[in-house]
């Protein structure tokens, strides 16, 4: 082996860390809590040595992007039976690696860097939604629109702290929102079953939309 490959590999091996020690300090403070400076203490080095590994901040979020959408992509259904039941469990998986780690909606959402574990897990989706019968233009747009509802679902579902529920009642007692105050507040924040409801209103359009063709 040449020196010039052991010095990618270890560099490589480098980023990997980095990459997972900068996920742990986002889990432990979110986002906002995580600089380069602040990774490169982490790890022991110097920051210059950080700036080697990623060109900034972005370059290393995107990285971040990539290693949790990895754990969507571990995740990924076969490509027999049911479109359905294959886009359902790809947007589940999509939704459980999102949630494995503090802000992960937001560190995902907005990426579009062109690496291995977002293009394999949209091109699964795309698969999946082409097997229902729409036609290629608009299966493209479906899948966009499904792997965006898991994104917005799932930042609002971690953007939550927890006491919604008394602030809208609070809110709501005002008498000022007829059809709210009708009530009841709490399946609005029901997070898992308002996912599993939003999904299958995104699957039936899609039938409905390959039943007029």
């Amino acid at each position: 082996m040449s020196t010039g490959t052991k010095r990618a590999g270890i560099a490589a091996t480098r980023a990997e860390r980095a990459v997972a020690e900068a996920l742990d300090l986002v889990d432990a403070g979110g986002l906002e809590a995580l600089t380069m400076r602040q990774l490169a203490d982490r790890m022991g080095l110097h920051l210059p040595a950080i700036y080697r590994l990623f060109d900034g901040k972005d370059a290393l979020i995107d990285e971040m992007a990539e290693a949790i959408l990895a754990g969507a992509v571990a995740k990924l259904p076969g490509e027999d039976g049911d479109w359905k039941d294959r886009v359902r469990a790809m947007a589940a998986g999509l939704r459980t690696a999102l949630l494995a780690h503090r802000d992960g909606a937001r560190i995902v959402g907005g990426n579009y860097a062109a690496k291995r574990s977002n293009l394999t897990f949209v091109d699964s989706l795309l698969g999946g939604l082409l097997a229902s019968g729409l036609p290629r233009q608009r299966a493209i747009w479906a899948t966009s629109a499904v792997f965006c509802y898991v994104l917005g679902e799932t930042l609002e579902e971690q953007g939550a702290t927890g006491d919604e529920v008394e602030v809208l009642k609070s809110v709501l007692g005002k008498r000022k929102y007829g059809h709210l105050e009708a009530g009841p507040v709490e399946p609005m924040l029901d997070f898992d079953e308002r996912f599993r409801f939003g999904l299958e209103l995104l699957l039936a359009g899609v039938d409905a939309l390959v039943e007029r063709r």
